[in-house]
């Protein structure tokens, strides 16, 4: 059974958040504008939600959706336009907070999409370790559509998934990219039939939530750096690597192989 968060925030926030056996699901809930970025308290709601799972350590990994059949629209059109240059610059700095914290974030962040993940909704997805995608799920860098630069961490999280060759494609040409297209060019993690992105991620979650918290954070931020040089990956195993070898999870871990009995994990 799943469990507010205790917050003062209602089941009619834009971000509705519970929590359930070391996994925390953040729910992205403004269907009247499908979830837009510039939804009012969209970006707040998650940042705080971050932050609670970067602190709270009973909390293991965390899931992202969106309500009412759509993952992200992405920024609100209108209001862009209607703001100065200034306008437009402060409210990108206060948003990149929000892609630093996912991508910087020493838990795992699961991604499940259904509907449209355009524009910022794509780097929201994109910047999450896994995504899960339905069979509506719809992936798009819709900027070059309406005359402008994708922004929303995607010149890092795209090159990072398709290459330099593939996420010049899709910034370019602006074009949609379908659930099962979407997982055979590598965009996403795995496609799964309508209605099952949201358990199919949750159900991962709570096997990413059982799993070596410490060790799943160090992949994480070598694969930040990634592609490393040589030399490069060889200082980062030995910065990381010999902590590990004397961690709580570790020593678990080597006594249930050795026990022939699986592990279990602490996150320590």
């Amino acid at each position: 059974m799943q469990e507010p968060i205790e917050s003062p925030e209602t089941t009619a926030s834009t971000v509705i958040v519970t929590v359930a056996e070391g996994v925390m699901q953040i729910v992205m809930n403004a269907p009247e504008a499908r979830n837009s970025m510039s939804a009012k308290g969209m970006v707040e709601g998650i940042l705080a939600a971050l932050d609670q799972l970067e602190r709270d350590p009973h909390l293991r990994c965390a899931v992202v959706t969106g309500a009412g059949g759509a993952f992200s629209s992405g920024g609100n059109l209108q209001d862009l336009a209607a703001k100065s240059e200034a306008q437009v610059r402060a409210q990108m700095s206060a948003n990149t907070w929000l892609y630093r914290r996912i991508a910087l974030c020493d838990k795992l962040v699961i991604a499940a999409v259904d509907g449209a993940a355009y524009g910022a909704g794509l780097g929201l997805a994109t910047c999450c370790d896994w995504i899960v995608a339905g069979e509506s799920a719809a992936f798009c860098s819709a900027f070059v559509r309406v005359g402008a630069m994708p922004d929303a961490g995607l010149f890092w999280s795209l090159p990072s998934r398709l290459g330099a060759a593939g996420a010049r494609r899709m910034m370019l040409l602006g074009k949609e990219v379908r659930g099962a297209e979407a997982l055979a060019m590598g965009l996403v993690d795995d496609f799964v039939s309508e209605g099952s992105a949201l358990p199919a991620a949750l159900a991962l979650a709570g096997r990413f939530a059982q799993g070596p918290t410490r060790a799943y954070g160090r992949i994480k931020a070598g694969l930040r750096q990634a592609p490393m040089s040589l030399e490069l990956a060889l200082q980062f195993q030995l910065d990381n690597g010999p902590g590990l070898f004397a961690s709580e999870d570790f020593k678990e871990g080597a006594k249930a192989f050795l026990e022939k009995r699986k592990p279990v994990f602490k996150g320590r």
